[in-house]
Parts: C-alpha cells; sequence; structure tokens
C-alpha cells in the first residue's frame, strides 16, 4: 500500500456511498500504561472483553456499565517479550491463551479469579504461529516446530500437557483449527494445491482423522486468511491468485463448500492480523503491511465490496475484532505511546438507501 492510499482502494461495481461510523468505544485509552504488541478481544457473556499485556502482566478488562474495569489479577507476570495473546470465550468463563519468551501458558478466569491450566508454562523449541482452541473444557494447540518441520498438537492428560507430531511442513504450509458449538475441533491445512479439513481425533494419526469434507482444489494455495465457525456453520477465507480474500463456507452436514465472496480485483488490504467478522455485512479487519494502519474492508452480502476505511490516524503494532449485536467492536495497539484503545464500527446512516438502489439497478439490468 502506497503512502498516497487514503482509504481509496477496492470497489468492484461501482458504489463508493457506503458509511461506517467508527468511534471509540469507552475511554480513549483504555491504560495509562504501555502494552506489549499483542492484544484480543471477544464477547464474553455480554460484555466486550479485552486482554492486553502491560508491563509484562497480561491484564483482562470488560466494559461493564459504561467504562471498563479489570478481571482480577492474572497469574503471569514478569513477560519479555511476547508473540501471540488469545482471549477465548468458553461456555461464557474467559482463557487466555499467550505465547510468550519462548514459553506457552494458558490461564482462565472463574468467578473473576484467575487460574493457571495445566503446568504454569509449557512448550519448548522454535515455535511459531500457535492456534488456539477449547474442546470440553480441554485446551488444544496446534503450532509449527520449526526445528523439526513439523506441525505438533499440545493438549492436556491429566491435567498436564502433553504434544505429538502432526505432520510435516512440507505437507502443510499453513493451518488454522475451529471449534463448532457442538464440540468438534477441526484443523484446515493447505498442501500447496488443496485445503484439507479434518476432525482432530486426540488418540489417533492425522492420516486417520476423519475429513470434515473432500479436500479443496486451489493451485499454488499456501495461506489461509481465516477458519471459524457460528454455531455448526464452518466459514474459512483465502486469498485468490490476486491476494484478494474469498470467503467460503460450509452448512452444518453439508459435504461441499460454497463460495459466497470474492474480491475479483488486486488488493493491498491488510497483510496482517485479518479476521473475517460477520454481523449484518462481512466485515474483514486487518493491519496494512506498509503503512501500518487498521483497516476494514465490508461487503454487503449483494456483490458489492465497500472502500477500505482506516481505524486509526495512527500507525498501530496489532489489530483484533469481534462482533456482538451486529457492532463490530476492534481493539488496537498505536505505534509510539503503545498505548490500548477499542474502537466500534455500527452501520452507517445511508448503507439501507445504498444497497436499496443497488438492488434496484441489478433488477433492471
Amino acid at each position: 500500500m502506497k503512502k498516497l492510499f487514503i482509504a481509496l482502494i477496492i470497489l468492484i461495481i461501482g458504489n463508493t456511498g457506503f458509511s461506517q461510523l467508527v468511534s471509540t468505544h469507552g475511554a480513549d485509552f483504555i491504560s495509562e500504561n504501555a502494552n506489549s504488541p499483542v492484544v484480543d478481544i471477544e464477547q464474553i457473556g455480554r460484555l466486550i472483553t479485552v486482554a492486553s499485556i502491560e508491563d509484562g502482566t497480561i491484564v483482562v478488562r470488560r466494559f461493564y456499565r459504561g467504562k471498563w474495569e479489570q478481571i482480577g489479577e492474572s497469574t503471569i507476570s514478569g513477560i519479555k517479550k511476547a508473540v501471540k495473546l488469545d482471549l477465548y470465550n468458553h461456555k461464557n468463563t474467559p482463557y487466555v491463551f499467550c505465547y510468550y519468551d519462548n514459553k506457552m501458558s494458558v490461564i482462565r478466569s472463574m468467578a473473576d479469579v484467575w487460574e493457571t491450566v495445566g503446568e504454569v508454562s509449557f512448550g519448548s523449541g522454535n515455535i511459531t504461529d500457535p492456534e488456539f482452541a477449547i474442546i470440553g473444557e480441554k485446551p488444544y494447540i496446534v503450532y509449527e516446530d520449526a526445528d523439526y518441520e513439523m506441525l505438533r498438537m499440545i493438549s492436556l492428560l491429566d491435567n498436564s500437557w502433553y504434544d505429538v507430531d502432526l505432520i510435516s511442513t512440507e505437507e502443510a504450509s499453513d493451518y488454522k483449527i475451529a471449534a463448532n458449538i457442538r464440540g468438534d475441533l477441526f484443523m484446515a491445512y493447505t498442501d500447496g494445491s488443496a485445503i484439507n479439513f479434518k476432525k482432530v481425533n486426540q488418540t489417533t494419526e492425522i492420516s486417520e482423522w476423519p475429513s470434515l469434507t473432500k479436500p479443496l482444489k486451489i493451485e499454488n494455495i499456501n495461506e489461509i486468511f481465516d477458519f471459524e465457525f457460528i454455531d455448526n456453520k464452518a466459514y474459512l477465507t483465502y486469498p485468490n491468485e490476486m491476494g484478494s480474500p474469498v470467503i467460503i463456507s460450509l452448512e452444518d452436514a453439508a459435504s461441499k463448500w460454497e463460495t459466497l465472496e470474492e474480491l475479483e480485483t488486486k488488493s493491498t488490504f491488510g497483510g496482517k492480523d485479518i479476521n473475517l467478522v460477520i454481523s449484518e455485512y462481512f466485515f474483514f479487519t486487518a493491519n496494512s503491511k506498509t503503512i501500518q494502519v487498521a483497516q476494514f474492508l465490508k461487503n454487503n452480502k449483494k456483490g458489492n465490496w465497500g472502500n477500505v476505511t482506516n481505524l486509526s490516524a495512527r500507525k498501530t503494532t496489532c489489530v483484533a475484532s469481534t462482533e456482538y449485536n451486529r457492532v463490530i467492536y476492534v481493539a488496537l495497539i498505536e505505534v509510539g505511546t503503545n498505548k490500548l484503545i477499542v474502537k466500534k464500527i455500527e452501520k452507517g446512516e445511508d448503507d439501507d438507501k445504498v444497497i436499496e438502489q443497488d438492488s434496484k439497478l441489478k433488477k433492471k439490468k
């Protein structure tokens, strides 16, 4: 993205009138302390909750009765270098996964008191891209062990962490895990020519894991942007040959993925922290690789992509997003101040009018 970029790019069929209201949620800065460049945000219960690392300590806050309040005192402090922070909602209990200082930890808050899950820390070696999920009170982490060029999975057995080899990185260039509401855990991974979908079975080799569907054949596919379930319906986003997002979905018990939307023009949107948020529209939030400004890109489910919109006037080190009651909430860590900000994206006043006009134009055609 060039410096001249001012929220202009991506338009497929001609409307520039989409309007979204972006405003700060709560205080301008959630805390006065500097934060490590990792953040996550989730709806937990009926409250927007955000996790960050301040002065080497994991801090989790929720927005309650018009202000941010801290949830207890976490059990993890003394963090020097944080790489990944994942706030996870499991049955309205907040879990936090953290990869830091060449080790991993999981904590959860029970009645606002934080406790360690399993050993205080676990994992060793050259770990990259850990993916976290919880099934039936049991956390799972899939990660790449770069020393051995292997994907591995860590989970709990008798309250202790243990890991198993899954598949070589030659056979899986990228991967994501996601759980449905029924309590099944799935892993999507690419092998360069297809995206494979497997149901995790902890007791068998990955070659024996049941397939969710047949492999989705795609030429030169080496990356997955996002994989998630809403209830039992699966959504996955991957880049097309131009690097622009393609959204596919799978109905519960269906055997074939359906392409919902594809941006068919070249896009320089995003680059890292890309997250699909499904509300009244399809939203992507991401951080630009070049200008480091958090952005969002919207599709109105009628084939038109909205303009890329900057969420912040300043550069940001990381961005995370979630949805609640058709409002998108975005957590940002600013460059320079390293302070945490939460913003919300609400529907603009002219959105319904624009969509109605577009629908009439299509009918005339």
